[in-house]
């Protein structure tokens, strides 16, 4: 048979393509019930779009929802959790997982690479941390709908605030105080504030960051030099110039929602404030990444930019300290240029 014959090709072709995305579905399905790596369950999909192509990893995306749904519904048969439960698992994973693959590999009806300014990339980044943020509450107080649940969580809360305040090492005074004000409903009520308040979107963000950094990590480890391995984009972002003016119009409406009482208006501030934060956030990780671009870096180097790049993303306060930095940084480039290139002096 003749190697050029398109229709001897077709079906070995299609084996080939149709591997790396059932790989990459079921490495995210167990990646996600297990343990701490749980974190990184987005990235395989994110592999798949790197190493490979947009389709390979839309692909990828509707295998993962298969295996998902599989897994859930078989969880919930076999321990009778209910199959509320699994519907909100899957919608979770269904959402997260859709907003990531569109993150890194664009439409999926288009076949060929994202193209365009790094900024499209951010606003997929916030419309996908928005669309996670709406149902991320639902995941975390389902109290309304599973009593068990709702049982197990403040025997938790009240047994790990009693631990707390047993080793505080507070005189009785102090105790009772913190007895009244560390009680379940407190902590889920303040929680839930926080959630509402930009929390929940922030958190999608964070996930759906790590697993692209992670996903571009694990991506150069195949040598594959196609045009989606880079995660250096945000050298060249630069934030809309009226953005300042939303972020200080959002602490204005902050302050003032506070002063009367307008608490819808207010949750609404607070994720705007969010989201020019994370813009800014990015702006001034791009300033960081510009002034180490093109720099001869050792291997050992870069290592141990990678190690205290982890230690700062999970040590509290630290992380806390370095994005305050980041983001003051990309609020002063409003007004400073700090990426501008130094001009070589001629012989």
């Amino acid at each position: 048979m003749r190697p050029e014959d398109p229709a001897a090709a077709l079906p070995q072709t299609g084996k080939i393509t149709l591997i790396p995305a059932l790989i990459c579905a079921v490495l995210s399905v167990i990646l996600r019930r297990f343990g701490l790596f749980s974190l990184f369950f987005l990235a395989p999909l994110g592999v798949c779009a790197a190493v490979y192509d947009p389709v390979m990893a839309w692909m990828s995306f509707v295998f993962v929802l298969i295996g998902n749904a599989v897994w859930s519904l078989g969880f919930s048969l076999h321990y009778g959790t209910g199959l509320l439960t699994a519907g909100m698992d899957m919608l979770y994973f269904i959402v997260l997982s859709a907003g990531f693959t569109w993150i890194m590999a664009g439409n999926p009806v288009s076949a060929k690479p994202p193209a365009g300014p790094p900024l499209r990339i951010l606003f997929r980044f916030i419309a996908a941390s928005i669309a996670g943020s709406l149902i991320f509450p639902g995941m975390i107080f389902p109290l309304d709908i599973d009593e068990g649940f709702s049982a197990l969580l403040r025997s938790q809360l009240e047994a790990n605030s009693s631990a707390y305040i047993a080793s505080s090492g507070a005189d009785a005074t102090q105790q009772a105080f913190l007895e009244h004000i560390l009680t379940p409903d407190k902590i889920i009520e303040t929680f839930g504030m926080i959630i509402l308040r930009g929390g929940a979107l922030a958190s999608a963000f964070f996930l759906f960051f790590i697993n692209r950094q992670a996903a571009f990590t694990f991506a150069r480890l195949f040598h594959r030099q196609g045009k989606n391995i880079g995660g250096n984009d945000l050298i060249g972002f630069y934030v809309p110039r009226k953005t300042i003016w939303v972020l200080s119009l959002s602490l204005a409406v902050i302050l003032l929602c506070r002063t009367f009482a307008l608490e819808a208006v207010e949750v609404v501030a607070w994720n705007l404030l969010v989201i020019c934060v994370i813009m800014f956030l990015a702006q001034g990780g791009g300033i960081v990444l510009f002034r180490f671009a093109g720099k001869p870096r050792s291997m050992i180097t870069r290592l141990l930019c990678g190690v205290l790049l982890v230690f700062i993303i999970f040590s509290p306060g630290v992380n806390a300290l370095a994005a305050g930095g980041l983001v003051l940084l990309g609020i002063a480039e409003c007004w400073l240029s700090l990426r501008v290139k130094k001009q070589e002096v001629p012989d």
